[in-house]
């Protein structure tokens, strides 16, 4: 469908602009390598962006990938967890 974003602030107008669709995400806590990487499905990729920043303290920038489908979505997490070796659940 796309490409993966360029690195967003968790800004209020940032979050507002991304798509309302499935889609992959990397949380980044001012590191290089993301420490969080997971996908959301059916319309809720900018929902589940927002919970996981009120949820995770310390995300710093964001990056995402929207997809037309959850499978694709969940893809593009596969992918990313094995490139980026994410420690899931722990930020």
């Amino acid at each position: 469908m796309g490409r993966l974003s360029k690195k967003i602030r968790p800004t209020e107008k940032n979050l507002s602009e991304i798509p309302n669709q499935s889609g992959a995400y990397l949380l980044f806590k001012g590191l290089k390598k993301p420490p969080y990487a997971w996908s959301a499905g059916a319309g809720r990729l900018q929902k589940r962006i927002r919970e996981q920043i009120k949820k995770k303290r310390g995300i710093t920038t964001i990056r995402y990938k929207p997809t037309k489908r959850e499978r694709e979505a969940r893809k593009w997490e596969e992918k990313y967890r094995k490139k980026y070796n994410p420690k899931q659940k722990r930020i």
